[in-house]
């Protein structure tokens, strides 16, 4: 029984999981948002004030909007994202990766996965296409952290965790240092 356990919670099990589960949460979020914040004067609902508000806003470019002037060019980030995904899942299935390091590369494709299906498919009022943010970080001094969505948070989380891993793995791998004799 411990050993179809084992092959069931396996790391592309995982990684398919994860991918799959952090999608789905972040369409889902993305279209309460839509649906929900649309209809509210100034697109915005203060959750903790000052701290937290849900403000809707379409990102027209690249992380922290960067590229927005490059119009229906975008797409290509989009169907770029979708490839890094595949790329991802062929590295968790055909390498002998972690069960942890498979979770936070399912994270980071779900995130992936979510903002390029946005990038080609979700149409932006005034033309084109946008991805869904809405989580706005307000600072106690003024202004906000750039306005993000599950998916920015799914890749952030999803790279912390390889990088620990990562590092994890390597001091486990050197030898101790051993003292010289004078």
């Amino acid at each position: 029984m411990r050993q179809k356990i084992t092959t069931l919670l396996g790391p592309t099990s995982l990684f398919v999981l994860m991918a799959a589960l952090g999608t789905g949460c972040d369409l889902q979020t993305k279209t309460w948002a839509e649906d929900r914040l649309s209809q509210v004067a100034g697109r915005s609902i203060s959750l903790f004030e000052p701290w937290l508000d849900m403000a809707l806003s379409y990102n027209r470019g690249t992380s922290f909007s960067f590229f927005a002037d490059l119009g229906d060019t975008l797409t290509f980030f989009g169907i770029f994202s979708f490839l890094m995904a595949a790329v991802i899942f062929a590295w968790v299935l055909f390498s002998k990766v972690g069960r942890l390091d498979a979770l936070a590369l399912g994270a980071i494709a779900a995130g992936a996965i979510g903002n390029g299906y946005d990038r080609i498919f979700r149409h932006a009022p005034g033309g084109g296409t946008g991805v869904v943010d809405f989580i706005k970080v307000n600072y106690p001094w003024g202004g906000s952290w750039p306005t993000f969505n599950v998916a920015d948070m799914l890749i952030f989380c999803g790279v912390a965790v390889y990088a620990v891993s990562f590092i994890l793995q390597i001091r486990r791998q050197t030898p101790p240092l051993q003292p010289t004799p004078d």
